[in-house]
């Protein structure tokens, strides 16, 4: 009699190809979180700069007489969520110039949790009579 050898896998090669599959799988789940956290640090930094944006924009709206006057008539710290702001406001001195009363440094510094620490950022702007 004559035997047909059939073709196809044989349980060894299946379970050595499952394996394999199983130690990539692993590998590509570990990265997952990494992923997820610089997701994370991504959308904390870019609501930190909407809220600086915020806060410059409200000191270029005051006006330059507002900021220039003590104290300022605009608030310069506070809290919105998880975020807390504080604006400083700087004189600047420039050589050359006759004078530099007509122009102001604004920096708006904004602090939010993270993980076990805190981060902050300063923004900068300045602002001209």
């Amino acid at each position: 009699m004559y035997m047909d050898k059939k073709r196809g896998f044989s349980l060894l090669e299946l379970i050595i190809a499952i394996a394999v599959l199983a130690i990539g799988l692993v590998g590509v789940l570990q990265i997952f979180p990494i992923g997820l956290r610089a997701s994370q640090r991504a959308g904390m930094m870019t609501k930190a700069s909407f809220l600086a944006q915020n806060k410059i924009e409200d000191v270029k709206l005051a006006g330059f007489d507002a900021i220039t006057e003590l104290p300022p008539k605009i608030p310069l710290s506070g809290k919105d969520g998880d975020f807390e702001w504080a604006i400083k406001i700087d004189n600047i001195s420039l050589e050359g110039v006759a004078s530099s009363d007509d122009m102001r440094k604004v920096v708006v510094t904004v602090i939010w949790p993270e993980r076990n620490t805190t981060r902050s950022k300063d923004f900068i702007t300045y602002v001209i009579k």
